[in-house]
């Protein structure tokens, strides 16, 4: 009895390192892919990131969506929209937005996740945001803030087309997250990263093909090889199954604020892959999107350990 709560909170750290994992995994994904758009169109990057997840996922979740098949009919509409909104759609708006934007700017919006998923929330489930909650979040979004404004509190930061994209995209991850939950417990992990993946690939491919005939076919090269076995295998893959475990373990409010980790991630692999150097309001915003995660983590322990008390 006495080793419970220190077996709970030993616990507590792993959907913790999940979510930053799964936040660093996509961090390097809008980095890579900003630095071959010029040569991979969007679309297909999408579809062959997905393709090849779906190729590498399938000998591990093949025996558990066979086995939750009769689930997975009940729950039908759950599933296809889920495909559509965490794997159809989010990536691909990403990768469009990609096009005619920079990289930062994306990653940065990536903050505003934490935010749309507590609006989501409210207005699906009609949970509204805690006290802690919101202040986490106003906590990490000044990190975010100084990140933008270099410093300064005064910005002239412009929101374009392709922000626009990208915040919608976040939008619609904010929205993929809040549903997962509702799926039953029976078909969270395994089961639904398979699902999801399979059907999202087959939703992409009239796009895909589409942009193929119109636009621009997906180039066979080394680098085209290289980004599809990272975005597929780390970026999609690993990083799903690590985001939708951290969701069951800590709710999409909290599990939401590691979306804050997306621009840290994003600054560092700028410095490491495009040379660019780290600035003092860099780590100075930087410690508040900590601050904010550590609000958040604190509010959620403090809600498991309550009910021992």
């Amino acid at each position: 009895m006495t080793d419970h709560p220190q077996h709970t909170q030993s616990l507590s750290w792993f959907p913790i390192l999940l979510a930053t994992i799964a936040t660093m995994s996509w961090a390097g994904n809008i980095t890579l892919a900003k630095l071959v758009n010029a040569n991979i169109p969007p679309l297909g990057l999408s579809f062959w990131r997905w393709a090849v997840a779906a190729i590498v996922l399938l000998p591990f979740v093949y025996k558990p969506m066979k086995d939750k098949w009769p689930l997975f009919k009940q729950h039908l509409r759950l599933v296809l929209l889920l495909s559509l909104l965490g794997v159809a759609g989010y990536n691909s708006l990403v990768y469009i937005a990609l096009e005619n934007t920079l990289s930062t700017n994306v990653v940065i919006l990536q903050s505003a996740s934490p935010l749309m998923i507590l609006l989501v929330q409210f207005f699906l489930l009609k949970q509204a945001a805690t006290l802690k909650q919101t202040l986490a979040i106003l906590t990490s979004a000044i990190g975010v803030l100084l990140i933008i404004t270099k410093g300064q509190l005064v910005t002239d930061f412009a929101i374009g087309n392709s922000e626009l994209i990208a915040l919608f995209g976040i939008l619609v991850w904010a929205t993929y997250s809040v549903l997962v939950q509702k799926l039953p417990d029976a078909l969270k992990g395994l089961p639904i990263l398979g699902y999801t993946v399979c059907l999202g690939v087959v939703m992409i491919l009239p796009f895909y093909v589409a942009e193929s005939v119109l636009y621009e076919t997906m180039p066979i090269s080394p680098q085209s090889i290289a980004i599809s076995l990272y975005t597929g295998v780390f970026a999609s893959g690993i990083a799903f199954w690590c985001w939708n475990t951290a969701l069951m373990r800590m709710g999409a409010a909290t599990t939401g604020q590691f979306m804050h980790l997306i621009p840290v991630f994003g600054l560092v692999f700028s410095m490491l892959l495009l040379g660019e150097r780290m600035e003092t309001y860099h780590y100075v915003g930087i410690a508040f999107i900590v601050s904010g995660l550590v609000i958040a983590n604190i509010r959620r322990r403090a809600t498991q350990e309550s009910p021992s008390s």
